[in-house]
């Protein structure tokens, strides 16, 4: 076996953010009986992208990362709720989702028959990827679940695998392989560790930055010819 540790990404690799936030969000915008514009979506999801990105650079704290996100959006779109209160219901709803992206719990349970070792690697808020995980029956597919929320530490940053790797048990770099969609967190993060990367890409998007995955996959059951 090529590579017998495969640590993955949870959000837009294995779980369904896009459909997860959407929903969640059109629930919270009807519990503060907000009326629904056509790019409510469009609007918070900037907001949001916004938020995380500062996040991972360090210039934000994950309590920050909650008010700002919504306090932003709630300012574009002309209406006042508290942003902290409305954060905390969308988590609650985000918390409830389960939706998979195509094709992964087939690759996790045949991976696991197989005997590879898996993790799950992600930067997200504790509140959330704990309960989703759960909810989605993924968790008995990973030895080590890694959630920046829950060290401080997240990815791209050498702390964050630094502190995966002790859960691991210190493998061999050779021995491990990154997949996940974002070229910033999961292939940079991965690269500069030592490790190979694998980024999905199920949208065929450009790289048009400067970090180079050594594969790219634009469905999950295309992993199974890297990794054998």
């Amino acid at each position: 076996m090529r590579y017998p540790w495969i640590l993955f990404d949870a959000d837009d690799t294995l779980f369904d953010f896009g459909r997860s936030a959407r929903f969640a969000l059109e629930r919270t915008l009807a519990f503060f009986e907000i009326s629904q514009r056509d790019d409510c979506w469009e609007i918070y999801e900037y907001f949001n992208k916004q938020a995380w990105t500062a996040f991972e650079r360090q210039e934000i704290t994950a309590v920050q990362l909650r008010r700002i996100r919504f306090e932003r959006f709630f300012d574009a779109i002309g209406e006042y709720r508290d942003p902290l209160e409305a954060n905390g219901h969308y988590l609650q709803e985000l918390s409830k989702t389960r939706f998979l992206v195509e094709g992964a719990a087939e690759l996790m349970e045949e991976l696991l028959e197989q005997e590879f070792r898996l993790g799950l690697i992600t930067n997200g808020l504790k509140e959330v990827q704990r309960p989703r995980i759960a909810q989605a029956g993924m968790e008995r597919y990973f030895e080590v679940i890694v959630v920046s929320d829950e060290i401080g530490a997240a990815k791209p940053h050498a702390a964050f695998f630094e502190h995966a790797f002790g859960e691991m048990g210190q493998p061999d770099k050779s021995s491990v392989l990154v997949v996940g969609d974002s070229l910033h967190s999961d292939i940079q993060g991965g690269n500069n560790f030592g490790l190979d990367t694998c980024w999905f890409n199920p949208k065929k998007s450009a790289n048009l930055t400067e970090h180079r995955p050594v594969f790219q996959i634009e469905k999950l059951e295309e992993l199974k010819n890297i990794i054998q």
